[in-house]
């Protein structure tokens, strides 16, 4: 099949090699092969090529390797230089971690058809696995169709799980709605996509097959490493300011928001994420909430550092307790001593 021929572009922007077999074999296992394949290599020190290579003989899989890396940069940009390398209507930017069902495609392609293609985005329902792909749990259905305004708000309450490997998305709105938010790490960058998007016709849930997110420890998004913490809490605090300006102009179905409500919904949404972060916060990073709290939400001064130092709380006790255990182990007499 021609390039010409194909209406999608399935594109894997790859830097890690450690899952990538897997990931490319559950795409060429299609049941439906109406795509082209892509993988771009960001400059990768792993063996991408390699394990490409290996996949010739089961369908052909355009492959770039980009002598700069990018990703380590922005991987908002790198997904939009490899976007570009593409011209295929429809695009799907997929993890070189995770799996997708056989009928996915398809499924894709006939849900298409049948929507006359009156949405410029649709998604998979997920699932998440682990290392060795055992399926942990799985999201709730998204709705069958939801604007950008009301997906936001049940996201920010986090009554919506969003995923860019869940997305297809056409390449025409892509485009004019100027493309995905660059947010450091990517970290909500969907969050935002999906909004932005769904702004402009309501997105469109598949049914049926899902997109299997691996909690591998290495993905940005399972990484809970001090550095990767920080910059999830700046892409946090764009994306709450992204939001106000977002749901100002879009918003839910049914009424509008008061500021007091999007205060609301944005704080709740931050402090969480900060939890989830995993890591104890410093008095810096503490004072740098603080401040921001002031500005985003008009919270008086010392109310974002006091809920610092009780999400603190927990990482307190438990490094408190490792002291205590340390300190019992060292002082406990051996059986050679005794």
């Amino acid at each position: 099949m021609s390039k010409t021929d194909q209406m999608l572009a399935i594109i894997v922007p790859a830097y890690s090699s450690q899952y990538l077999a897997a990931a490319l074999e559950s795409i060429v296992s299609q049941t439906d092969q109406r795509f082209n394949l892509y993988v771009f290599d960001d400059a990768s020190p792993h063996p991408i090529a390699k394990v490409v290579s290996e996949f010739g003989s089961k369908r052909p899989i355009l492959f770039h390797r980009f002598e700069e890396n990018l990703g380590g940069k922005s991987l908002v940009a790198h997904f939009h230089r490899c976007i570009a390398r593409t011209t295929e209507p429809w695009i799907c930017v997929f993890s070189d971690d995770d799996l997708m069902d056989p009928a996915c495609v398809a499924s894709f392609l006939n849900e298409l058809i049948n929507s006359s293609g009156n949405h410029d985005l649709y998604r998979f329902n997920t699932r998440s696995i682990d290392v060795v792909g055992r399926v942990m749990s799985e999201s709730e259905p998204h709705p069958a169709l939801e604007t950008g305004g009301d997906f936001l708000c049940a996201r920010l309450q986090d009554r919506r799980t969003s995923t860019m490997q869940e997305l297809v998305f056409a390449r025409e709105t892509y485009l004019k709605v100027g493309g995905i938010p660059d947010f450091p790490l990517a970290w909500a960058s969907d969050d935002a996509f999906i909004a932005r998007m769904g702004a402009q016709q309501p997105i469109k849930t598949i049914s049926g097959p899902r997109v299997s997110w691996r909690q591998s420890g290495v993905s940005i998004s399972t990484n809970l490493s001090p550095a990767n913490a920080k910059q999830k809490i700046i892409a946090s605090q764009m994306l709450v300011n992204w939001a106000a300006d977002f749901l100002g102009k879009h918003p839910p179905s049914g009424r509008p928001l008061s500021t007091t409500d999007v205060h609301s919904l944005t704080s709740g949404w931050f402090f969480r994420r900060v939890y989830f972060t995993h890591v104890g916060l410093s008095l810096k990073t503490s004072l740098e909430i603080n401040r921001f709290a002031g500005t985003a939400w008009d919270w008086p001064w010392g109310r974002g550092l006091i809920k610092c130092m009780r999400l603190n709380q927990p990482f307190i006790k438990n490094r408190l307790l490792k002291r205590i255990v340390g300190l019992v182990l060292s002082t406990t007499p051996s059986k050679t001593d005794r």
